[in-house]
């Protein structure tokens, strides 16, 4: 082989790599993490009262996996997320671990559907503003859930929209009040609705970028009665945005 057909093959051979990759790393697992915020309209019903608190809260997220990217087969994704907020004294704590477990069915060549299962954990902590005692209401709630997803691929981005119900588990609901009481209910089991609209755009890029607008609802109604308040059910509407970087 002369000097000349040997370089001309090793160009070649270099030109392609980056293409190689670039294909790949379209669709292979990434990691995304970014800034989370969200309105949530809180709920409180008890002894045919009710009363509604509406809290700003803002927080980050991390997830890991497949979810955004592949093109068909097995999709999974994990994520853990926390938010925070103080409104008028008053304090939310929320964190939230997700698993989702998947098959992705190609329709045509833009266009696939999904369908998933999973589970999670969901701990929610309020902190009412009490100008007497210190209290501090927890919610601790595994779940399982089931969902449908439909993408859309553009030539440097991807449109995911998700929806499903997730099935709370053997969660349980503690009031403490410090310094006079400590009381722990069980709480009854329950099915509720999210949804999420993602894009990951600039895939082509250095950093893409990953944004969402979601709505999730979660309701905990007091399977038995606390002895030191008339709530028996609180119920959370959460509607939020995410914007992080993937790689």
């Amino acid at each position: 082989m002369s000097r000349v057909t040997l370089a001309a093959v090793v160009s070649a051979c270099v030109c392609a790599v980056p293409t190689v990759c670039d294909a790949t790393s379209h669709t292979a697992p990434a990691f995304a993490f970014g800034l989370q915020g969200s309105y949530t309209e809180q709920e409180f019903t008890g002894h045919g009262k009710t009363d509604t608190e509406h809290m700003p809260e803002g927080g980050a997220f991390i997830n890991f996996g497949n979810k955004m990217t592949s093109t068909d087969g097995f999709i999974y994704q994990a994520e853990l997320s926390g938010l925070y907020s103080k409104h008028q004294n008053q304090k939310v704590k929320d964190a939230q671990a997700d698993l989702d477990l998947g098959w992705r069915i190609t329709l045509a060549e833009r266009h696939s559907v999904d369908l998933l299962v999973g589970g999670g954990y969901k701990w929610n902590r309020l902190q009412p503003n009490n100008r007497k005692y210190d209290i501090d209401l927890t919610n601790r709630t595994p779940f399982a859930k089931v969902a449908l997803g439909y993408n859309y691929r553009f030539d440097t981005a991807t449109l995911r929209f998700e929806a499903g119900m997730r099935k709370l588990i053997n969660g349980d609901s503690q009031l403490e009040i410090h310094g006079i009481s400590n009381e722990k209910v069980d709480l009854k089991d329950g099915t509720h609705p999210f949804a999420e609209m993602s894009l990951l755009f600039n895939q082509d890029g250095m950093i893409p970028v990953i944004a969402s607008l979601y709505y999730s609802r979660f309701e905990y109604e007091l399977d038995g009665q606390f002895a030191m308040t008339p709530t028996d059910t609180q119920v959370q509407d959460e509607y939020g945005i995410k914007l992080g970087v993937s790689f």
